[in-house]
């Protein structure tokens, strides 16, 4: 073999050679490219399922505020209701003793009325005797029109002395 023969052949050799280098380099750049490429399509989906997850948090953490709310709420509702409770408590005990004083105030005014009365009795000497009809404690009294009072139980100037029929006066407070 012929020298010039061997060059062209250890030329062609080095430049196949170089051609594969070339290519692998090529091929390999173009593998780094599309794996490169992967990496970021993976990354943004990594980012878009974090997104979602923290959207999912802030979603939760609103029902919990929600829930949490409407829980305060409930309470100071009933916290609510039972102050009410014991401002109505108070204000019928108040009105119990109102009651008590009212009816403590009518009996012992009806003892002075008895008491003037029975003076009055003492002292006029054409005033008839007492009978016991005339001495019986009047027990109730009712408004039942608006121009009449009906007392029963009393029997002042009722000459029959029957206690079942009540004795209706004019309803100007004078009962």
């Amino acid at each position: 073999m012929d020298t010039t023969a061997l060059i062209w052949l250890i030329v062609g050799i080095v430049v196949v050679a170089a051609v594969a280098v070339l290519v692998a380099v090529l091929v390999s750049r173009g593998r780094s490219a599309r794996r490169e490429q992967r990496r970021h399509e993976e990354a943004e989906e990594l980012r878009a399922q974090a997104e979602a997850a923290r959207l999912d948090a802030q979603e939760e953490e609103a029902r919990e505020a929600r829930a949490r709310a409407e829980a305060a709420s409930a309470a100071a509702t009933a916290e609510q209701a039972k102050a009410r409770a014991v401002e109505a408590d108070l204000e019928a005990k108040r009105q119990a003793g109102t009651i008590d004083g009212h009816a403590s105030d009518a009996a012992r005014r009806r003892a002075e009325a008895d008491e003037l009365a029975r003076k009055a009795n003492e002292i006029d000497p054409a005033a008839a005797p007492p009978s016991d009809a005339d001495h019986r404690p009047i027990t109730r009294t009712s408004v039942r029109d608006s121009d009449t009072v009906v007392v029963e139980g009393a029997h002042e100037g009722d000459t029959r002395g029957d206690a079942a029929e009540p004795r209706r006066t004019p309803a100007s407070g004078s009962a």
